[in-house]
């Protein structure tokens, strides 16, 4: 499987390359002015990477019936590596907003409605497709009661959505997104502990809005079992933010032989760990990250147009990779032809799958996500006026 992959990953790439600039062709974005381009360059292939781990997963649900981690090392860093630099992402980002407001007063409830507009609609939109076909599947017609589906309804859109949370009894409704949603209640408790974590850097928050948003952040782990290792990778973005704000290590980290050491380190943990969530994983993983907020961009990949434009459409790939693998598999060849395919068949699909992802990103980052990114702007400097 990894040997007919390796000989694949150039097909894929090649698929890549000709998909973002054929879409950036047809529909055109603007590239977002950022202060870390590199970190922008670099999320569209996190997303990416996601994207080709649950595709190593199908491979082997198709063939066994069973939903499981890869058995391969490099798979298995797509998926858990990859989230791991997201969270660590958002610890950044979030954090480094929290030192630079240390003078001045935060509007808490401004912040969460900016989140918000961020993140639900694009969400929503896609758990509105996946309803869609989970009705389509059930001939739109209730197999459970009505109270049961309501309960379900609202977990998936409160991201609570787990195996056997299934839609109007769908078995396995998971598959209509390969489950990606998990990471996302992450995300919030995350934002939702800004004010506690804002306490260890002297910043002044009302008592009440500290109390009311850990105790909001407390039901989320609550309400979805939360696991307390997965946050560790935030606490590498926290430090990481302490590192770039005091400037440590200067320019000295833009220098091409870090560059050469950051994927040394990557290849290590995947070659001697098979799993990116533990702890010198993860280790490894903040320092990559430190390197790259520092201004290194490998090699210029990173700070290119093209990169930073796939990056802009990353929450959009995300969202619609395992839907639109759900669709390929079940209803564009079925799944019982797709248990027939070769490896090499199989990782053709793959390739050619692609420019439809990369396409219909590009689209719902133009016409849902952006406009409302623009729209939680204008509203966080009004509310920052009448404050």
């Amino acid at each position: 499987m990894i040997l007919t992959f390796s000989i694949y990953s150039i097909l894929i790439a090649f698929a890549l390359i000709f998909s973002v600039l054929l879409t950036n062709k047809l529909v055109k974005i603007e590239v977002l002015d950022v202060r870390y381009p590199e970190i922008d360059g670099l999320r569209g292939y996190l997303a990416f990477f996601v994207f080709l781990h649950h595709s190593y997963i199908w491979r082997f649900f198709l063939q066994s019936g069973e939903w499981n981690e890869p058995i391969s090392n490099l798979f298995n860093h797509f998926g858990q590596t990859t989230v791991a630099f997201f969270f660590v992402i958002t610890a950044f980002l979030f954090t480094l907003k929290l030192i630079n407001s240390k003078n001045k007063e935060i509007n808490w409830s401004a912040y969460i409605s900016a989140r918000l507009y961020r993140l639900f609609p694009m969400y929503l939109f896609s758990v509105g497709i996946i309803f869609f076909i989970a009705g389509y599947l059930t001939n739109f017609k209730s197999k459970v009661p009505f109270s049961e589906n309501i309960v379900t309804i609202l977990s998936w859109i409160f991201f609570n959505v787990k195996k056997g949370l299934n839609i109007n009894g769908l078995e396995d409704s998971f598959l209509l997104n390969a489950g990606i949603t998990w990471t996302l209640p992450y995300e919030w408790v995350f934002y939702f502990l800004l004010p506690l974590i804002a306490l260890f850097f002297k910043i002044k928050v009302n008592y009440k809005i500290i109390l009311s948003f850990t105790v909001v952040a407390a039901l989320i782990m609550i309400i979805n079992g939360s696991s307390l290792r997965h946050f560790f990778p935030f606490l590498g973005g926290i430090i990481a933010a302490l590192v770039i704000k005091k400037n440590i290590f200067g320019t000295v980290l833009k220098q091409k032989k870090y560059t050469f050491l950051a994927i040394s380190l990557l290849v290590c943990s995947v070659y001697f760990f098979d799993s990116g969530r533990r702890p010198i994983p993860i280790i490894i993983t903040s320092i990559v990250f430190i390197i790259i907020a520092s201004g290194n961009s490998f090699f210029g990949i990173l700070s290119s147009a093209f990169s930073r434009k796939f990056g802009q459409i990353t929450y959009s790939i995300y969202l619609l990779h395992g839907i639109l693998l759900f669709v390929i598999f079940y209803f564009v060849i079925g799944f019982e032809e797709a248990k027939k395919m070769t490896d090499n068949e199989f990782w053709s699909v793959i390739a050619l799958s692609v420019f439809p992802l990369i396409f219909i990103s590009q689209l719902t980052f133009k016409y849902i996500e952006h406009p409302l990114m623009e729209l939680a702007k204008v509203k966080l400097k009004s509310s920052s006026v009448k404050s």
